[in-house]
This record gives C-alpha cells, sequence and structure tokens, in this order.
C-alpha cells in the first residue's frame, strides 16, 4: 500500500498527512500541485473540482482509489489497519 499526497507548501493539513503517513510508516509520495501537477490535471484525476488540499488516493496492487483530504485519509488508514 502507498498513499498518493497532493499538497502544497504551507499547507497545514497536507503536513498533517504526511506526518499521518510517518507516524503509520506508510510508504507515501507528495506530489506539489503547481508544480508536479496542474490544478487542472488534479481536477481531473479526482473527478470534480478540487476546492481544497490536500487530496489523497491510497494504491493497493496497482489500483488507485480517490481518498479525499486529511480526515478522510486518517479514516482510511484507521479501517486499512483494521482490517489488516
Amino acid at each position: 500500500m502507498q498513499v498518493i499526497i497532493y499538497g502544497k507548501e504551507n499547507c497545514v493539513e497536507c503536513n498533517k498527512s504526511k506526518l499521518l503517513c510517518q507516524m503509520q510508516s506508510i510508504s507515501f509520495q507528495y506530489l506539489t500541485v503547481g508544480q508536479d501537477i496542474s490544478v487542472e490535471e488534479l481536477q481531473a484525476k479526482v473527478g470534480q473540482p478540487v476546492r481544497s488540499l490536500p487530496q489523497t488516493f491510497i494504491e493497493r496492487e496497482g489500483a488507485q482509489a480517490y481518498v479525499g483530504g486529511y480526515d478522510a485519509l486518517r479514516r482510511a488508514l484507521q479501517g486499512a489497519t483494521a482490517a489488516a
């Protein structure tokens, strides 16, 4: 399992998402919106307008699932560790 986080500099929720992954020893990739991916590309990937960051995905066995922001990531990871 790997978490993909799309965020920006000086974003509290983005930093919390990275810290959450680090604390749970979960591999993650961090991409900066506007530098590594454009807002338009991210919106196409998410499938809806992006109004906040971070936007996160969980990749398992080559398939990516959209999660949402920090709170959604926290809930998804709690569910993933409970199921493991």
